[in-house]
């Protein structure tokens, strides 16, 4: 009984990891091409290695292993150094905190090597309620955990907004005219320029709509330089703060002159980008 419900539990693990990697594998693609197919052949692997677990061999479960352990490295990698061609990403991502903490039980349930145990008699299970509740209770498991995880991320998205993609997303993201951004936006670039004996660049913006303004403003903000250089902005958070006609202020680094005055850079909101200014 303990050898079928280790392998019956393996299993739901292995495909929880591939369905969180696929529900996420468009986002990723939008990113990163490369990193869109990878996730697409974690779920790919997860079924196979499933498929081995199910029918009690070792390739299944070494597959599974290796699946769980890349997710978890590359998932590290990429909130410390960056993945290439991505930025460095925020830890706080509900999918994939959701997926590491499931591929790290199914790597604590690997070293307890549950294909040593022997099976107990298939006959004994023959007329077992186990064999027709197990698919049901792991569904269950399956569905409620993506459930879980999608809607953290909703959750996570309303509160702390969206973040700016790689460099080349945002160099094909269609620009927003000046007019069409105060218009849906609520907001008014008033000014883009250095100060600071040119160490920083100064951007303000003029909040004509409050709601519209409160909606793009929670989310991360960037200055794309000539299309070559993407900045960062800290992530901010307003609780509330923005008020009609108020100047809300920006400041990038100019990166060792990166950014000076005469350079075309566009403000980035997310995935909103708006169109190209000269810097002052």
């Amino acid at each position: 009984m303990k050898s079928k419900l280790l392998h019956w539990f393996a299993i739901v693990l292995i495909l929880e990891t591939g369905l969180l990697h696929i529900m996420t594998a468009q986002a990723e693609y939008e990113e990163a091409a490369y990193m869109g197919y990878l996730f697409a052949a974690n779920f790919l692997g997860s079924l196979i290695a499933a498929q081995g677990i199910y029918h009690r061999r070792l390739w299944g479960w070494i597959i599974g292993l290796i699946i769980t352990a890349l997710s978890i490295a590359g998932f590290v990698w990429s909130r410390i150094w960056g993945m290439p061609e991505m930025q460095v990403e925020e830890w706080l991502a509900p999918y994939g905190l959701v997926a590491m903490s499931v591929e790290g039980i199914f790597i604590l349930l690997y070293l307890l090597r549950p294909w040593r145990i022997p099976p107990v008699d298939p006959a004994l299970f023959a007329n077992s309620r186990f064999r027709y509740i197990s698919p049901i209770v792991g569904l269950l498991i399956i569905s409620s955990l993506s459930v879980f995880a999608y809607r953290w991320d909703v959750a996570v998205t309303q509160q702390y907004g969206h973040h700016v993609g790689s460099l080349d997303q945002v160099c094909n993201t269609p620009a927003t005219s000046f007019a069409e951004f105060e218009e849906r936006y609520g907001v008014r670039v008033s000014l883009v320029a250095v100060s600071m004996m040119d160490s920083i660049v100064d951007v303000r913006l003029k909040v004509i709509d409050p709601d519209k303004a409160a909606v793009l403003l929670q989310n991360q903000a960037a200055l794309l330089v000539d299309q070559e250089v993407l900045i960062l902005a800290p992530h901010q958070h307003h609780h509330g703060s923005i008020k009609q006609d108020k100047i809300h202020f920006l400041f990038f680094p100019t990166q060792n002159n990166t950014v000076s005055a005469g350079s075309q850079v566009s403000l980035v909101f997310g995935s909103v980008r708006v169109e190209t200014v000269t810097v002052r």
